[in-house]
């Protein structure tokens, strides 16, 4: 949100009174009866902006400059924004920032999002997600390719069912191990398209940020997908609790009820997945009444 000088339209610096481009004071008066909303705080002045935060309309005098953008000064003093971990990975390095912010998302969630900006990049929140999928999906990915090398190892030729035996033997091992380099990028990029399509239920449940937020807001629920480092937990656990978390992130970086966190979290998926169970149902009764069984 950037505010405008009530006589020429110019954006101007949040905290200024005075125009710098036409020299009209930004502080004017409403007109007697008139429907311009009032700055909360002054009653006198006529209301400029609107706080993103509090939704409080404010004039000049009240407008200072936050991390997101524009806020009234009662915002910001109750709760100025800071970074996360993840934020401070240059400082920190990439892995300790990483970690830093899957642990606190986990063990503290309310205290590690209280007070941080609520947007980033879209290249820090896809390069968190990246992580997680890594640290989700590589240990388990291993030990299955391990394994499978192992058993494919002990299975006698002749069990092959007519298949070159060396040819089963080397691409099974292969083909996990391809899924297990291909997985954390196509993981990455359903997250991409599943932030996207949660945001337009949450824009029609009412919030008002941009898309950013809502892929911040996905990217740290993602924060379970660390305890893959334990093979086959992530795989299995991981999804249920970071679509739990994202409740709770949804709602508290867009500021939502817990109704539109709820829906923004979990209609995609229930609707997904009544769509693939769907889908195979009627292709189970196609092949069943095909073959006369039905």
């Amino acid at each position: 949100m950037t505010p405008s000088c009530p006589s020429c339209q110019a954006p101007f610096t949040p905290g200024a009174e005075t125009c710098a481009r036409c020299g009209a004071s930004l502080l004017v008066a409403p007109a007697p009866g008139g429907a311009e909303p009032v700055c909360a705080v002054h009653p006198e002045w006529r209301s400029v902006a609107t706080c993103p935060r509090c939704g409080a309309f404010a004039c000049a005098r009240c407008l200072r400059q936050g991390p997101e953008g524009t806020v009234c000064a009662t915002c910001l003093e109750r709760e100025p924004l800071g970074p996360l971990p993840w934020d401070e990975r240059a400082e920190l390095g990439m892995l300790k920032a990483f970690w830093r912010t899957c642990f606190g998302m986990l063990m503290r969630p309310t205290e590690t999002l209280r007070g941080v900006n609520p947007d980033a990049p879209v290249s820090s929140s896809m390069g968190f997600v990246l992580l997680s999928a890594i640290a989700g999906f590589l240990t388990t990915g291993l030990v299955y390719t391990a394994l499978i090398g192992v058993i494919m190892g002990l299975v006698p030729e002749t069990e092959t069912s007519g298949a070159d035996p060396k040819d089963v033997k080397l691409w099974m091992p292969l083909g996990m191990a391809a899924w297990t380099v291909l997985m954390p990028i196509f993981s990455t990029g359903m997250t991409l398209v599943n932030a996207g399509l949660d945001h337009l239920v949450l824009r029609m449940g009412g919030v008002e940020r941009g898309f950013s937020v809502t892929l911040r807001a996905h990217a740290l629920s993602q924060a379970p997908y660390i305890v893959g480092v334990i093979p086959f937990v992530a795989v299995y656990a991981a999804p249920f609790w970071a679509m739990g978390l994202r409740v709770f992130t949804y709602r508290t970086l867009h500021r939502a009820s817990w109704g539109t966190a709820l829906a923004g979290a979990l209609l995609v998926p229930v609707l997904s997945c009544c769509l693939c169970g769907g889908v195979y149902g009627a292709i189970v009764f196609a092949a069943l009444k095909s073959t006369g069984q039905v």
